[in-house]
């Protein structure tokens, strides 16, 4: 048996018109019938004439329609109130009576019906004598309101009586509420609110008195007194009035409890402001917002050593000390050092006199301190600055009970569980941007930094924005007037900022460091030296699991407690790093600490990590490679670790910019072959957009390769270097590094890396227009492949062939060996291959005129380049696409796929591509009548294709200009 449910509809009008059914908000319609609804729901229960809703959609002027467009309002109201009656029904929610309608609603419904019924009851509660429950009443009638007047939404309503009427009514039960918690001593729960009634309300005597009282009986006396000031004035200069008896009356009060009380302490302590404040603006607003929110409890300043924590709390107290008028307290709980650190106990004792409590009423233990400090506290308008905080357990008893008072906190360290368990605001403070770093150089140094930018912007980075370090190197520079400020910068240079920096007692740079490093346990300061070790800027926790010879937990838990003391600072993809200020002086304590047998262990640990992964990563992402690099007689063999395709593509992203700083540090710590693996292992990566990072990459390995008289190895190297650079047309060059490897191939026997040379010689001698040359090499390379029995290879010159075919005018033979070397591609699981394949045969069957055929073959391209982000495949799938749908007469879609490719070239620097993808522009421009801008984008192309020596595309831009020229001079047609 099936029960049918019915929706329960609840309408809002305490703030913005709402319609529910259940728990789903729905729309009430366009602003006319919301409008209507909201004078219907006002009068709930009630009849609404015609005239009243006329008036109020219309006004004085309404149209002829008025009548029929209230029927149609109605038909979809009542559709909306009660999808279940008809619209035209009489017995629903919304009903037709006589000149007018009647909207019925239970008082559940609509909760301005509520909101009167517990009024009447919480009005009935005081009256026999139960103020508790009366307060919780209006205290749950209040709760119906948004932060908003009635229908604010609707802002042709806002003066309409009933919605004035209502406002009177909240008014009234926000006032007997605020009344009966000042009776009861809960000021403290309502003073908030009240405050912003206030605000909002400057002219209103009785909220203005019930303010004043919750200030007075929160013992914010000198509040109270400002705000009776404050509204005497408003009163005079607007309405030219005195204040009435129920404003006197509390300020009567006032002054009677006033003159009996001693002046309570004002704390004055905050520590000068640091002269020559620079920047930090997002920081301080980010202050602004922690002190503005209500409550405004807690705010976290944590950062490193030396990054301006405590400058930056001093600097916004100073600038807002007018927010606390009960004082502002400064506590130095000395937290980075473990030796002398505060103890809560401590603490406490210096908060309480800070106050005025007298010696003799401090309390002897700490949990009775800790109460009377938020006895003292409570209700008072405090700043209290807690420098230099170790640990979040240290600050927690010294928190008041209220948040009147607002907590500054500093501290190295990231005082988590402040954070979850107490709401509170962290900032983390970062070192200094460039253009601030270099504005506080120019001020400190003032007219020595106008003659030489270039010094100050040199000895920003050097001091690795770190604003402690920039000051000291101001003063350094200061104290050596008679040098340039050049000669200064040479200096640090070459003795090292740590040196020349480690002075100034606690300010030294190495003693804030000193300060931080000792407060590790001595897990944590091991890996902090040992990260010193790796070149890279970052190190992810594999890497630091290498390094140091741990598990990815045990070194992701060190990681997390070098990043909470801000040793470390961890990017957003999950990467660790240093400034060079800590590598430098991590470094120094490696080496005064750590034996060089265990600092080689954990260098060749870590090179192993990047060689190991960077081979694992290329057999999953390229599997057809991992069985013909075997051919090549490379050393190359995956460590441990299991990738996925996507977390391979991610680490050698995220690594890119770090592998030829680790190839060079190879070969500097005496591991050249290291290097000579890394760089061969990365190939197949490098080839598919990163041909800027490859060549540098790649000079490093070849020099390894020639350290270590490794032959094979650098044919191998040279050969991926020819690739790149005709992959950035480049083809002198190129031909010359492929020519190198291919005689080094020919000495070792090397039949692998032979045929690997001639095939990529054989594409560039087609690109020159050496055809001829160019089949004989390929047929040379398949035939070397067969012979050594290397599937991927065969595949690999099979597409360089049907290539070379299809540029001649061969198109079946082209699309023959194209479809052979997509079957190889598909068994070894090699996607690049496969997408190579599909690509140039959607370009033959383009050719051959099956344009339906070549969109399927392109587009399985693309998705596929896609996948594993090969963004010169990427690019040459688009324009091959792009050429395809130009000849289905898809003009506007053809467009966006080429300007797409020619992006993504110009991106890679692969000239070739360029040149080709221009070229199809133009060729689609001219198909559409655009003939000017055709003839544009053929000459960037023949400029190209002139600079690299490309035959193909500099005859193709040839032709298209001289066809573009003779249409031009062509006579009309009769």
């Amino acid at each position: 048996m099936l029960l049918n449910t019915v929706a329960v509809l609840v309408v809002q009008v305490l703030g913005r018109l709402r319609v529910w059914h259940d728990d789903r908000e729905v729309d009430a319609g366009p602003p006319a019938r919301r409008l209507m609804l909201g004078v219907l729901a006002l009068n709930a229960g009630r009849l609404t004439t015609r005239r009243e809703l006329i008036e109020s959609l219309w006004g004085e002027r309404p149209p002829s329609s008025a009548v029929n467009v209230l029927h149609t309002h109605t038909k979809h109201l009542r559709r909306l109130l009660d999808p279940r009656h008809s619209p035209r029904g009489q017995d629903g929610v919304l009903s037709t009576v006589g000149d007018g309608y009647l909207l019925r609603l239970p008082d559940d419904a609509l909760d301005l019906l509520r909101f009167r019924r517990t009024v009447a009851a919480a009005q009935q509660a005081a009256s026999r004598g139960d103020p508790a429950r009366a307060a919780t009443l209006f205290r749950e009638a209040l709760r119906l309101w948004e932060d908003d007047d009635p229908l604010c939404d609707l802002p042709a309503l806002e003066d309409h009586p009933k919605v004035w009427g209502l406002k009177t009514e909240r008014r009234r039960a926000q006032l007997s509420y605020w009344d009966l918690m000042l009776r009861a001593g809960n000021a403290a729960e309502i003073i908030a609110a009240l405050a912003v009634q206030g605000a909002a309300n400057p002219l209103d005597e009785a909220v203005q008195a019930t303010l004043i009282r919750a200030y007075q009986a929160t013992g914010q006396r000198a509040i109270a007194f400002e705000r009776y000031e404050a509204t005497r004035r408003a009163l005079a200069d607007e309405l030219g009035v005195e204040p009435s008896g129920e404003l006197r009356q509390a300020h009567r009060q006032l002054l009677e409890e006033h003159e009996n009380r001693d002046p309570p302490t004002i704390p004055r302590q905050l520590p000068a402001p640091v002269p020559d404040f620079t920047g930090r603006a997002d920081e301080l607003a980010l202050l602004d917002t922690a002190h503005t929110r209500r409550p405004p409890g807690i705010a976290i300043i944590c950062g490193t050593a030396g990054v301006g924590k405590t400058a930056l709390a001093v600097h916004w107290a100073h600038h807002n000390r007018e927010r606390f008028p009960d004082g502002r307290i400064h506590l130095d709980l000395r937290g980075d050092d473990a030796q002398h650190a505060l103890s809560s106990y401590e603490a406490l004792g210096r908060l309480l006199t800070a106050v005025g409590v007298p010696d003799h009423d401090i309390p002897a233990d700490t949990q009775s301190r800790t109460a009377r400090w938020r006895t003292e506290t409570d209700g008072r308008r405090l700043l209290v600055l807690l420098d230099n905080a170790a640990t979040a357990d240290q600050v927690r008893p010294l928190l008041p009970g209220t948040h009147d008072t607002l907590m500054l906190i500093t501290s190295r360290d990231r005082l988590a569980t402040l954070a979850a368990l107490h709401g509170a605001h962290r900032i983390e403070l970062d070192l200094l941007p460039h253009p601030d770093a270099a504005h506080l150089l120019r001020r400190l140094l003032g007219e020595r930094a106008g003659t030489d930018p270039g010094s100050v912007d040199t000895l920003a980075a050097i001091c690795a924005r770190l604003p402690l370090a920039l000051r000291l190197a101001a003063e350094y520079a200061a104290a050596q007037a008679h040098l340039p400020l050049a000669g200064v910068v040479t200096r640090l240079h070459r003795a090292g900022p740590l040196d020349l920096l480690d002075w100034g007692g606690a300010a030294a740079i190495r003693h804030v460091f000193d300060c931080s490093y000792r407060l590790l346990d001595p897990e944590a300061q091991r890996l902090f030296r040992l990260l010193s070790l790796n070149p890279a800027p970052h190190s992810t926790p594999a890497c630091v699991a290498a390094l140091a010879d741990l598990d990815e937990i045990g070194a992701a838990r060190l990681l997390h407690r070098l990043a909470s003391a801000h040793l470390l600072r961890c990017d957003t993809l999950g990467r660790y790093g240093f400034h060079d200020l800590l590598r430098a002086y991590a470094a120094e304590m490696s080496l005064a600490t750590d034996g060089d047998a265990e600092r080689q262990a954990a260098t060749d640990r870590l090179l192993d990590h990047y060689c190991e992964t960077a081979v694992e990563a290329g057999d999953t992402l390229y599997p057809g490679w991992s069985g013909s690099r075997r051919h090549a007689g490379l050393a190359l063999e995956p460590g441990g670790v299991t990738l996925s395709p996507d977390a391979a593509l991610s680490w050698l992203d995220s690594e890119l910019a770090s592998f030829g700083t680790i190839c060079q540090f190879a070969v500097r710590q005496g591991r050249p072959e290291r290097a000579v693996t890394l760089a061969a292992a990365l190939h197949r990566y490098l080839e598919a957009g990163h041909g800027t990072e490859a060549l540098s990459i790649y000079a490093c390995a070849i020099d390894a390769a020639r350290q270590l008289a490794d032959r094979q190895g650098e044919a191998h190297l040279r050969t991926n270097t020819g690739v790149i650079l005709r992959l950035l047309g480049r083809y002198a060059p190129a031909v010359e590094e492929l020519s190198q490897a291919l005689e080094l191939c020919r000495r070792t026997g090397n039949r692998h890396g032979q045929a690997r040379a001639l095939s990529n010689l054989g594409i560039i001698e087609e690109r020159l227009g050496d055809f001829t040359s160019s089949a004989a090499r390929h047929s040379e390379a398949i035939a070397l492949y067969r012979d050594i029995d290397d599937p991927f290879g065969q595949a690999a010159a099979l597409t360089n062939l049907g290539n070379l075919e299809e540029s001649i005018g061969e198109h079946a033979e082209a699309a023959q060996h194209l479809l052979a070397a997509h079957d190889i591609f598909a068994t070894l699981g090699e996607r690049s291959g496969q997408a190579i394949a599909l690509c140039n045969l959607g370009q033959i069957y383009t050719a051959l005129g099956d344009d339906t055929l070549a969109v399927a073959k392109l587009r399985e391209a693309l998705d596929l380049f896609r996948e594993i982000e090969h963004r010169d495949g990427e690019a040459t799938a688009l324009s091959n696409l792009g050429t395809a749908l130009c000849r289905q007469a898809k003009f506007d879609e053809s467009l966006c796929h080429l300007e797409q490719a020619l992006d993504i070239f110009r991106s890679t620097r692969h000239r070739y591509g360029e040149a080709s993808v221009l070229n199809a522009i133009g060729e689609t421009l001219h198909t559409m009548g655009r003939d000017g801008e055709a003839a544009q984008r053929h000459r960037l192309a023949l400029e190209i294709a002139a600079e690299t020596g490309d035959e193909d595309e500099r005859g193709r831009a040839t032709a298209a200009l001289e066809s573009l020229a003779e249409a031009r001079e062509a006579p009309p047609d009769e």
